[in-house]
């Protein structure tokens, strides 16, 4: 039987919090894995968007390849750190539209069409059903025809699946974390109606000690 389905609970404090004390290097393989299957299917010079792009990691090695760059973070403190890491000294107000604090459910703040490449490291995985099939479409607007998406998400065979309280379908909270956790039919029923290029499943550890289950996914807007 089905949960009612009920808001989350607030988790900026919680992501906040994290950039502060802990934070992600952006060199485990897991993450670099990931931003090289980006980077190696995307053509020259294209204009770039991450989405929950924390810390800048992955910016700043998509803005060395000479990419373009535009990120999205909706933890302040992230965001602070990620122009640091990008445009150090040289960040003006000229690039402030390109990374911005925002939070993704509440669609994306860039015209349809403008990016040839989507990105998004463990971030598309904190939303209900519903928020993230419109942050998918949204995606979708803004990228061009034959437009790149990568993207990864934990898993329903990652170790913390079923651990704490379920609030709805595979969405569980965990010592304060909310997390959605996909399974492969819901990965292909989201990128329905895309060019799915790459799908696969990954075990690995990220940020933390104890081992985890991804999937990852390679998909191109149809023309």
């Amino acid at each position: 039987m089905r949960l009612k389905q009920r808001e989350l609970p607030e988790q900026l404090t919680f992501w906040n919090s994290w950039h502060r004390e802990r934070g992600a290097s952006g060199e485990d393989d897991v993450h670099r894995e990931l931003r090289g299957l980006f980077l190696d299917a995307l053509p020259d010079r294209s204009e770039v968007l991450d989405l929950g792009c924390g810390q800048g990691h992955d910016l700043r090695a998509m803005a060395e390849a000479g990419h373009r760059v535009a990120g999205l973070d909706f933890s302040p403190v992230a965001i602070r750190q990620a122009r640091k890491r990008v445009y150090g000294w040289r960040f003006s107000k000229r690039w402030k539209n390109d990374l911005l604090v925002h939070d993704i459910a509440a669609g994306l703040p860039f015209g349809d069409g403008r990016f040839g490449g989507v990105y998004s490291h463990l971030a598309l995985h904190y939303f209900r059903d519903d928020v993230t099939r419109k942050i998918f479409a949204e995606i979708g607007r803004v990228l061009r025809p034959g437009g790149l998406l990568v993207f990864s998400v934990k898993s329903t065979d990652d170790p913390y699946y079923g651990d704490g309280e379920q609030l709805d379908e595979h969405i569980f909270s965990r010592k304060g974390h909310v997390r959605h956790f996909f399974d492969d039919g819901y990965v292909k029923d989201l990128l329905d109606g895309w060019i799915l290029e790459s799908k696969s499943s990954r075990r690995g550890r990220y940020a933390c000690s104890e081992p985890s289950a991804f999937i990852r996914a390679v998909a191109r807007k149809a023309s």
